[in-house]
């Protein structure tokens, strides 16, 4: 079997059927180079924004040139390389994804998530303990139980009674409520009475929520399968959305100890009479006496929230203020506290959240509903057989991707071609200028007109010493020494027992940019330095220069111009070395 998937790949993956009609604009040592793909090289870098433009005659040359280099680049084997192929395959890796997945399914699933943030469910539920990892038995006992307390509050379960001298078979749908409290395995039920409050999107498992929004109001759900159990929930409300942005003061107070909740509430009510005062500041009293640290560095602020976010009664009795008011005090098992309300507000627009709620969606075990549809898609467009695993789909429609995606099949090409233009112009002209020192003396001294300097130079060492005899032995040193050894040896003969002596520093300056290198390199009389109490001594070893003396003195200006020549030079080469032909009617024709 895995044989006969493996053909399908490989024989889908070697057929080209593009779209559009392709049309070959030039062969390069009698390989096709597409007019599409010179259009879009030439598109994306002649853009309106593009600071030079050029005309599309002027782009031909160019790219010949860069397809030459790439040419060679294959030639020298570049392409079969374990470190090309890691590296393409990295960025191929990158630009795929937005591929290989279902937009319209991840369209549907934000636009579902939006809708259910519009109009939040508030719900109770009932669950009856089943870890996944738990026995066929214990599964089919849980589940067994689930269904039948959901029909003790859907329909009712029938018994018989006395009614007078007979027996009646009665069917009474029982309060969910009170089955919740009777029955319920969730650790919270005799706090909660299973009751939830407000479902937010994307703060229960999908599940639970799908549970919730596919319910009518005043519903029951199906049985349901959480990682902890089994689930019904009955649907209690729905609203329009509404969040509020508030601030609070608060001070902690631990379960069961009742000296401390005496305090705090004694504490509170001081606070809520400042807070209520004219003129009184609530962000300061916030930033003062508020134990929640958190907030009370931004003045008690908690921003916009809806409900569900935070616990009750503080939800409600917020969402109760009116603008502007301020709540009394009020318990919650976190402490006593008092609100007060800056605003409320609807939903925002679904464009201002989509970016945020996609990446939501994308994190969220609902993504598995696009992703299967991905993959049933898959099957249908290339008709594959229902023997392939999903992993297999992914994997042959990865394959076909550049076949689909014009678009991405001139990405990937511009990452292969790009990669290899990289190494070999490495190769070839970058890193030969730059170690070829014989070869930029010799290109120097040959365009030494080139380099003109509108102002003299200071070429040498500036040395401070401690003492003369420091300095004198320093100045011998820079004298005689090969600049790179200069610091070892000034460190191994003149620095010693840890102590630094003398320091130097070696280079080429204008006037004006060294105050030192003024004073004594140019020996001006009006340069201001003085030297430090810890180097007194300074020297100059070098001498003024009108003109660059050697390609060391311009190196970033010689190297750049020497990579100009190596690269023309090479380019000469190649269009010896490969025959290129040009159907230019392909490009008149476009």
């Amino acid at each position: 079997m895995k044989k006969t998937i493996l053909s399908i790949i490989l024989m889908g993956a070697s057929i080209m059927g593009f779209a559009q009609e392709d049309k070959v604009l030039m062969t390069i040592n009698g390989e096709p180079v597409m007019l599409s793909e010179f259009m879009y090289i030439y598109e994306k870098n002649n853009q309106e924004s593009s600071l030079e433009k050029k005309t599309m005659e002027e782009y031909l040359e160019l790219f010949i040139n860069f397809k030459l280099k790439v040419a060679e680049a294959i030639a020298q084997g570049v392409d079969t390389t374990e470190a090309f192929q890691k590296e393409l395959d990295g960025y191929r890796a990158q630009a795929t994804p937005k591929y290989m997945q279902d937009n319209a399914a991840i369209d549907s699933l934000v636009s579902m998530s939006y809708h259910r943030m519009a109009h939040p469910r508030s719900a109770s539920h009932i669950a009856v303990q089943c870890p996944m990892d738990a026995t066929p038995e214990a599964e089919a006992a849980a589940l067994a139980k689930i269904n039948e307390l959901r029909e003790r509050v859907t329909v009712g379960i029938p018994k018989e009674v006395k009614k007078g001298r007979k027996k009646i078979t009665v069917q009474e749908v029982e309060d969910f409520t009170e089955v919740a409290l009777a029955h319920s395995e969730d650790p919270g039920v005799q706090q909660n009475q299973g009751k939830l409050g407000w479902i937010q999107v994307f703060r229960y498992v999908f599940p639970f929520e799908e549970a919730v929004y596919t319910t009518p109001v005043g519903g029951v759900s199906e049985v349901f399968r959480s990682p902890f159990g089994f689930h019904i929930a009955k649907v209690e409300e729905e609203r329009e959305y509404e969040e509020v942005h508030a601030s609070h003061i608060m001070k902690m107070t631990p379960n069961g100890d009742e000296a401390r909740l005496e305090k705090a509430k004694a504490a509170m009510d001081s606070i809520y009479a400042l807070a209520i005062a004219e003129g009184a500041d609530f962000a300061a009293l916030a930033e003062m006496h508020s134990e929640d640290k958190g907030s009370a560095i931004r003045g008690g602020d908690l921003g916009w929230f809806g409900r569900g976010a935070m616990v009750q009664p503080f939800e409600d009795i917020t969402f109760g203020l009116e603008e502007g008011a301020i709540s009394e005090p009020f318990q919650t098992r976190f402490g006593v506290h008092i609100s007060k309300l800056h605003g409320k507000r609807g939903i925002q627009p679904m464009d201002s959240m989509r970016s945020q709620l996609l990446r939501q969606v994308q994190r969220d075990q609902r993504m598995q509903i696009a992703n299967q549809s991905f993959i049933a898609k898959t099957r249908a467009e290339y008709g594959l057989p229902a023997e392939m695993t999903d992993a297999e789909v992914k994997a042959y429609a990865d394959a076909h991707l550049e076949e689909k995606y014009p678009e991405l099949r001139n990405l990937v090409r511009e990452y292969h071609d790009g990669i290899l233009l990289f190494d070999v112009s490495l190769r070839e002209v970058w890193d030969k200028a730059n170690q070829d020192t014989e070869g930029l003396a010799a290109y120097f001294k040959a365009n030494k007109k080139n380099y003109p300097w509108d102002e003299p130079r200071y070429k040498g060492y500036i040395i401070y010493a401690k003492t003369e005899v420091a300095a004198k032995a320093a100045k011998q040193i820079v004298k005689t020494a090969n600049p790179d050894s200069v610091m070892s040896i000034l460190n191994a003969r003149v620095n010693v027992d840890s102590v630094q002596y003398v320091k130097v520093e070696h280079g080429l300056w204008k006037m004006g940019k060294h105050a030192a290198v003024d004073k004594y390199g140019f020996k001006s009389k009006t340069a201001e330095y003085t030297p430090s109490e810890e180097f007194p001594i300074v020297v100059a070893v070098g001498k003024v220069i009108k003109a660059p003396q050697t390609y060391e003195d311009e190196r970033g200006k010689v190297t750049t111009d020497y990579q100009d020549y190596l690269e023309k030079q090479w380019i000469a080469k190649l269009r010896e070395k490969y025959a290129v032909v040009v159907n230019k009617e392909v490009l008149d024709r476009r």
